[in-house]
């Protein structure tokens, strides 16, 4: 037995050396190139009664089934004087019961069967989710239907809700973070329905009858892609899905439209004051829409200005060579039929705020004059084409990853063009689209920290602020009432 085991270790220890005489550090292990082809949407949309649409795949290889309902719903639909009412909906759908059922006794029967009911509605789109065992899918079906066709919204769960969210705007003002996305949107885009907020009053006006009026008049079957997966029959779910929507009413919907064209507000400093020892910072401006035909190349650059992680330059200069924050970087930000916008950011130290804006201002003036090398181009693109089935990493992230594609009405080859175009970006197309869509002289500074130890600075960089630019003290508004705090 000794003799045995003592063979087996001097194999195992020839085999660790010859491992260990091949490779002598990681950049020497080669793998061989990574193949997937995306499949193809048109061979899982389904048609439905009433003009329903979805995306439908089978997967025996768990007993589990899994539905969602995209809803072209969101808090960009709602009117002034109603904001939240996005928000009231996606604590009460559920909660709010059906005609037949408390909300209470749907959630007790699906956590009873062992799965997961949820709703939430996002700025243009709203989502039912359920995650069920198999064995059970005919009744949870019947639930998740009921809920997305016949909400009650009863009084109890929506005054609970109400008071949930106006206890959550107490707390608006108390995070830096929260603050400084919330006003930077609010200095890029204006007065627009994109930065509008909800107030206490706006909360406490909502009622269960506007719920179920703005309910029917985006939730009905040519308003909805479902995406489903998992251990079922596809025929047989498509009979039982068509069985109940057969009397689902269809109605003429209008989607709101609201204008593209933004204010440009002056180039500057903009200073929020709060009493903490670090900055926020966020410096940038308007960006471009995800249909934008040089899409991929920007975000290719912005990868390598400060979107990859440690091997960005911003990352790189301001974090790793300066020591100057744990979270930096840049970012192009997007939504569904608006220009999203543009950032480079930071948090750091009140005496480094300035030393550290001129840091991320000098990358901006950097990327658009000097070609970028060829091992960030290669570091760039093989990131987005080595990530690029993340997409479709579970038959639901696949079928949601499809129907969220006809939702947004792009093309149906999107996925099977995409890595072609993550390819043919170049270097030389980099430099151009840094040169046409960075602009600093036209960037805001937002900064929300501690207004005298910011403007004074520190040795590297000594103030004050101005020197970036006029400075905009910035008030803060009362989340409560929507007016400016004294």
């Amino acid at each position: 037995m000794k003799k045995t085991l003592a063979i087996l270790f001097t194999i195992c220890f020839l085999c660790i050396s010859v491992g260990l005489t091949q490779v002598q550090k990681p950049s020497d292990l080669k793998f061989p190139p990574l193949k997937y082809d995306p499949p193809n949407p048109k061979d899982f949309r389904t048609e439905f009664s009433n003009g329903l649409r979805g995306y439908i795949q089978e997967d025996h290889s768990l007993p589990l089934f899994n539905i969602s309902a995209i809803i072209n719903f969101g808090g960009l639909y709602v009117s002034k004087d109603k904001q939240g009412l996005d928000s009231i909906m996606s604590e009460t759908l559920i909660d709010g019961g059906t005609k037949t059922k408390e909300g209470t006794a749907i959630k007790e029967r699906i956590e009873f069967l062992g799965g997961s009911l949820s709703f939430r509605a996002s700025e243009r789109t709203s989502t039912l989710s359920l995650s069920i065992l198999s064995k059970d899918f005919d009744e949870s079906l019947d639930i998740f239907f009921d809920v997305l066709m016949n909400p009650e919204f009863r009084e109890a769960p929506l005054n609970l809700a109400k008071v949930r969210l106006i206890q959550g705007l107490r707390q608006a003002n108390d995070q830096p973070s929260g603050i400084l996305s919330r006003e930077y949107e609010s200095l890029i885009y204006g007065y627009h329905p994109l930065t509008w907020q909800p107030n206490k009053t706006t909360y406490e006006s909502i009622t269960g009858t506007e719920l179920k009026t703005i309910h029917a008049q985006y939730f009905f079957p040519k308003n909805i892609i479902l995406a489903a997966s998992g251990d079922f029959d596809k025929s047989k779910l498509k009979a039982k899905i068509n069985k109940i929507v057969a009397g689902w009413k269809n109605k003429k919907v209008t989607i709101p439209s609201f204008s593209k064209k933004f204010p440009q507000p002056e180039p500057g400093v903009y200073f929020i004051q709060k009493k903490i020892n670090q900055g926020y910072i966020s410096l940038g401006h308007l960006g471009i829409e995800d249909t934008n035909p040089d899409y991929f190349a920007v975000q290719v650059m912005n990868f390598i200005l400060g979107g990859g992680s440690f091997t960005s330059r911003i990352v790189t200069k301001v974090r790793s060579d300066e020591g100057l924050a744990y979270n930096t970087g840049s970012r192009f930000r997007y939504r569904w039929g608006y220009p999203g916008t543009f950032a480079g950011y930071v948090q750091t130290k009140s005496s480094t705020v300035g030393y550290a804006i001129s840091l991320i201002i000098n990358e901006f003036n950097r990327i658009r004059k000097e070609p970028v090398s060829d091992d960030e181009m290669e570091t760039a693109i093989n990131y987005y084409l080595e990530s690029f089935s993340n997409s479709f990493e579970s038959p639901q992230a696949t079928m949601s990853t499809f129907a969220n594609l006809e939702m947004t009405g792009k093309p149906m080859d999107y996925y099977n063009t995409y890595r072609d175009k993550i390819k043919s970006v170049t270097k030389a197309k980099v430099k151009e689209v840094a040169s046409k869509y960075i602009h600093p002289d036209k960037a805001v500074i937002m900064i929300v920290g501690d207004f005298e130890p910011c403007n004074k600075g520190g040795d590297q960089w000594p103030g004050p602020l101005d020197k970036l630019g006029k400075v905009h003290m910035v008030k803060l508004k009362d989340p409560m009432t929507g007016e400016e705090t004294k």
